[in-house]
């Protein structure tokens, strides 16, 4: 049993280690990048690219139109 704990810890460390160096990556290239931002969820509250991942803060929200009101 305390092979695989072994086992684990270290495959665990070893993902760990590859995404932290892709982040910094992507933090330095996303200047660089033609942004096309979608929305994350359905509150559209905050906007995601699409090419690097570059989140911001939904700052323009159009107002609810109501077709019904005169």
């Amino acid at each position: 049993m305390y092979i695989f704990e072994i086992i684990a810890k270290f495959l665990r460390d070893r993902k760990i280690k590859q995404g932290f160096l892709q982040e910094i990556e992507t933090e330095e290239n996303y200047e660089d990048c033609e942004h096309v931002y979608l929305a994350i969820d359905s509150t559209k509250d905050y906007l995601a690219c699409t090419k690097c991942g570059h989140v911001i803060k939904n700052t323009y929200k159009p107002e609810k139109k109501n077709i019904f009101k005169i």
